[in-house]
């Protein structure tokens, strides 16, 4: 297989759907972060040493990037769904009783490599909310990332 096709070397890419658009369009820029967002997942799977809850979210991160890159799938919007639910239910527990306080990152490699992660979530929130101003999609991608953001800062390291 060769993954070097020469399409792009002028400077644009082809969305699933075919549609060839500049490599800086807002979908490309949104995909693109989210893309570094599942590389730091990836780092806080090996400073935990630890698979879930990481490789879960990686897969419903590209079922979201299938979904930016306009690849229809009926189905994503309702998984996308449960994940939220499954995270707020999360969140809840983990905060209950307890009272909110900023941190200060990095007590450890992997408690630094997850709040890299939370990070990068708010930045991939703010390329969908630029976006979702040029093209609809479905509200449930900006809820699925807020309430990552609200999980991974509630995960140990």
């Amino acid at each position: 297989m060769n993954i070097t096709t020469k399409k792009g070397d002028q400077g644009s890419t082809s969305l699933y759907d075919g549609t060839r658009v500049p490599k800086d369009d807002a979908r490309i820029e949104l995909n693109g972060q989210l893309d570094e967002l599942n590389a730091l997942l990836g780092l806080c799977k090996a400073a935990t040493g630890q698979s879930q809850p990481y490789e879960t979210v990686q897969r419903e991160l590209m079922l979201l990037m299938a979904v930016v890159a306009r690849r229809p799938d009926p189905a994503a919007a309702d998984v996308l769904s449960v994940a939220v639910d499954r995270m707020e239910q999360f969140v809840r527990t983990a905060t209950e009783g307890r009272r909110f306080d900023f941190v200060l990152p990095g007590r450890s490699l992997a408690d630094a490599a997850i709040h890299m992660a939370r990070a990068k979530v708010r930045t991939c929130e703010r390329r969908l909310v630029a976006l979702q101003r040029e093209d609809a999609l479905p509200p449930v991608l900006l809820v699925y990332l807020n309430r990552l953001s609200d999980f991974l800062f509630c995960l140990p390291d």
